[in-house]
């Protein structure tokens, strides 16, 4: 009696080690992308793919995603387009059209407010939501047949489809060094058609 239960014993041990070598580890969910469908036994190494923004300085950037489905948007998408615009300055009124380009987080006003006769007036600023301030931006502006050197200050707020920036102007006009040359707030809105009006300040200079 005694040897039966020793051997129903060994047998029951040998049926279990035989169970735990028939194991087979892996993934074994089949949404994984390294689904094994002949793992048994999950050993945690399944993997996803997440699509998604995987750009951080993006404004939809997902922490999770894996793979960067190009549906990233950055701030500058905000305001990219041709703006009509209502501008008084202290020199004067002007009525005029503003194209801005964006790239990332980074909008460029070509020829910025219209001051230049030439191409050296395109104005780059980072952005990073619906306002922006920038002090200093170096610029030149070309009327006259000169080339003046300037630096704006500027501060924005984006509402909707209407854009409005306050600046100032500086230029060295005598080569005296810096000094205010307009104060202007320019009230711009999305333009609707295909006209471009280009500013004729510079033929104030």
């Amino acid at each position: 009696m005694k040897k039966i239960a020793i051997f129903a014993a060994f047998a029951a041990l040998v049926s279990f080690s035989s169970c735990e070598e028939d194991a087979v580890l892996g993934c074994n969910d089949a949404t994984a992308d390294n689904y094994n469908p002949s793992a048994t036994e999950n050993d945690g190494s399944c993997t996803y793919t997440i699509p998604g923004c995987t750009d951080g300085t993006a404004t939809n950037f997902n922490a999770a995603a894996t793979v960067d489905d190009g549906s990233c948007t950055y701030a500058g998408d905000l305001y990219a387009g041709t703006y009509a615009v209502e501008e008084e300055c202290v020199g004067g009124d002007y009525s005029y059209d503003q194209e801005i380009t964006a790239n990332g987080n980074e909008i460029t006003l070509v020829n910025a407010f219209g001051w230049s006769a030439g191409d050296n007036n395109d104005v780059t600023i980072t952005v990073s939501g619906d306002t922006f301030s920038a002090t200093g931006v170096s610029t030149e502006i070309e009327g006259n047949g000169s080339v003046f050197p300037g630096e704006f200050d500027l501060e924005g707020q984006l509402s909707g489809t209407t854009l409005v920036i306050a600046y100032t102007l500086y230029l060295d006009t005598d080569g005296s060094g810096l000094a205010v040359y307009d104060e202007c707030v320019a009230t711009m809105t999305i333009a609707k058609n295909g006209d471009f009006t280009p500013s004729k300040k510079y033929l104030n200079l």
